[in-house]
């Protein structure tokens, strides 16, 4: 099955844990209430921000003095949550992504987990400001280690930061690729001269 939403290869961490029995995906009022407080802090922040960034490049290139104060004090606020969210955080649940999306992401596990296994996931992407609390499904890849988890119960505020986080980290692997193929146009012109 083609995955609706685009996915970027990515390192992310992710804790998950496997649901009790009897215990189900809750529907869209229990998820907002399990949601544990600096997940949505950090949802709220981000919203701001983005809000933010929209006014502020309606200014004029004399509030540029204006826009880096702002910056820097939301990088301020980042960093404090950051270091609440890291509270979130449990080792022994501890996975890392190797691509992420609006859909879901993959990961790998030497714990073998069931097709269908249903789990509650934290997943943490902190540079991007971007934390997500939320239920999945998991699918085995292909015969070994790696998995996926495909999104069954996630607020569509966290779906569309997950989607903004995988456009942003997309730019930012771009322009790298751009940059070291200048850097290596560079160096053959630099060497045939």
């Amino acid at each position: 099955m083609a995955e609706p939403y685009f996915s970027i290869d990515y390192r992310a961490q992710v804790n998950l844990c496997l649901l009790a029995d009897g215990e189900t995906v809750p529907d869209a009022d229990t998820l907002e209430a399990q949601i544990p407080a600096p997940f949505k802090l950090i949802s709220e922040v981000t919203r701001i921000d983005t809000n933010n960034a929209r006014l502020l490049r309606n200014l004029d290139e004399h509030a540029a003095d204006l826009v880096e104060i702002i910056n820097l004090q939301s990088q301020k606020i980042d960093l404090v949550l950051s270091y609440v969210l890291a509270g979130e955080d449990s080792p022994d649940q501890r996975y890392y992504t190797q691509s992420l999306g609006g859909g879901g992401f993959r990961f790998l596990s030497s714990t073998p987990f069931a097709e269908g296994d249903e789990v509650r996931f934290k997943l943490f992407l902190p540079e991007l400001s971007v934390a997500v609390y939320g239920y999945g499904q998991i699918q085995q890849e292909q015969e070994g280690a790696l998995y996926h988890c495909q999104f069954s119960a996630l607020r569509e505020q966290d779906r569309d930061a997950l989607i903004r986080a995988s456009l942003q980290l997309q730019a930012k692997q771009l322009k790298a690729r751009a940059e070291r193929r200048a850097q290596q146009d560079d160096a053959i012109n630099n060497d045939s001269n």
